[in-house]
């Protein structure tokens, strides 16, 4: 099945100049790029399907849709409560840190590893990717990429 990061990846590689979404001066070749970075540090620190889950408490921009891209590319859970993640990420001073400090602006520029694109295979419509309003939404249901990233 074609699953939303695939359509990202051929967006990136098709339109890689075209804006993510019309309201984030995003490029698909960033965001494909950031979320990479992303998802290999997420998998990297056991993030991952049937593994542990993330939490991200912000408004709407371009860092927390990168968050969440990385995220599905790894496979990780997003959860909506702080308290049911290993890890969460909140605004302070209009960017997105961890619990632990680290900033999403320094994840976006880990290397990307060959961890990412083999994760994929363990990746199908079935797998859990987003609580969203308690139900828990799976990579087969997301359609667009505004999609996923919305709620």
């Amino acid at each position: 099945m074609d699953l939303l990061i695939d359509r990202l990846a051929e967006a990136a590689a098709r339109a890689p100049s075209a804006p993510l979404l019309p309201r984030f001066a995003l490029s698909n070749a960033e965001a494909w790029m950031q979320s990479g970075s992303i998802a290999s540090w997420l998998i990297a620190q056991g993030f991952g399907p049937g593994a542990l889950s993330i939490a991200i408490s912000a408004p709407d921009s371009a860092e927390r849709a990168v968050l969440l891209l990385g995220a599905l590319r790894a496979g990780a859970l997003v959860v909506e409560r702080a308290g049911d993640a290993a890890l969460a990420f909140t605004q302070k001073e209009g960017r997105l840190i961890s619990t632990g400090g680290i900033a999403l602006a320094a994840l976006a520029r880990c290397p990307v590893d060959a961890a990412v694109a083999e994760r994929r295979l363990h990746l199908d419509a079935d797998t859990p990717a987003r609580v969203i309003g308690g139900t828990c939404t799976r990579h087969g249901d997301f359609a667009t990429a505004a999609e996923a990233l919305a709620a």
